[in-house]
């Protein structure tokens, strides 16, 4: 078991330097702190009450499913945070890349990854034709979590298998 540990926090290093580090340049500097706000708290607040106040039906239920889903998620994440605490990457690691807004609290799973997932499920039901569309979204503000050396990507990688589960369940 400790084998198959070792080998994933390597790949995970691996993988998180090539996303932090090797893509950094003046244009992902730009784009990646503003997608990362679609993982957010006021995105997603703002996108359950846009919904809730649409006058389809279908379109007023699915904000219903995703006020729930990211309910029910935030607290699966808190509890992940508490119980298995991480050190966020630029914690332990050297050289790491990161945005403006530093998070202090343990990075295991990826809040703002959740969320983007969440809404990448829930948004599907209702316009399936934009399904390549919301999941490429909520896939970026992933990677921008870690661009921005606030996670791994093991944590962006549960943070979203959470996420779809949890929807799926909802809706």
């Amino acid at each position: 078991m400790q084998k198959v540990a070792n080998w994933m926090y390597s790949n995970d290093r691996i993988a998180f330097v090539i996303l932090n580090r090797y893509w950094k340049s003046s244009f992902t500097d730009f784009i990646m702190p503003l997608i990362t706000n679609l993982g957010g708290a006021i995105w997603s607040i703002t996108l359950c009450i846009v919904l809730l106040l649409s006058r389809n039906l279908d379109v007023t239920k699915v904000g219903e499913h995703l006020a729930i889903s990211l309910f029910i998620t935030h607290l699966i994440v808190r509890l992940f945070k508490k119980f298995l605490p991480r050190l966020r990457p630029y914690m332990k690691l050297e050289n790491v890349h990161i945005g403006h807004k530093v998070y202090k609290d343990p990075s295991f799973p990826s809040g703002h990854s959740t969320a983007a997932f969440c809404s990448a499920t829930a948004l599907s039901t209702v316009f399936p034709g934009y399904i390549i569309l919301f999941f490429t979204v909520a896939a970026l503000v992933a990677v921008s979590r870690v661009y921005l050396g606030m996670h791994y990507p093991s944590d962006v990688t549960v943070g979203a298998i959470i996420a779809i589960a949890v929807t799926q369940m909802i809706i």
